[in-house]
């Protein structure tokens, strides 16, 4: 599930020293995200290698593997649409 599908109700202020908030906005800024978008993402990121109690894998598809992130999602749209414009190009 991508981030931006899941409803926010918690407000977290954090102080982070000035040269990781640049990095953090290079790189919302390179993967067209907001800053707090990025956020959230990069603590997903970091924190889905720990289990979640009472979790179950995604519908059962990935059960022995890591799910499919956003960005393996993005490189297939990018080769799907890549072989549809050549198609009708």
């Amino acid at each position: 599930m991508h981030c931006s599908d899941i409803m926010k109700e918690a407000v977290v202020t954090v102080r982070l020293p000035t040269t990781l908030k640049r990095r953090i906005e290079a790189r919302a800024t390179r993967e067209r995200r907001s800053l707090s978008a990025q956020v959230v993402w990069e603590l997903e990121r970091a924190l889905a290698a720990e289990p979640v109690k009472g979790a179950r894998p995604a519908l059962g598809m990935f059960p022995e593997g890591p799910l499919p992130t956003e960005r393996d999602f993005a490189e297939v749209r990018t080769l799907l649409w890549g072989k549809l414009a050549r198609r009708h190009g």
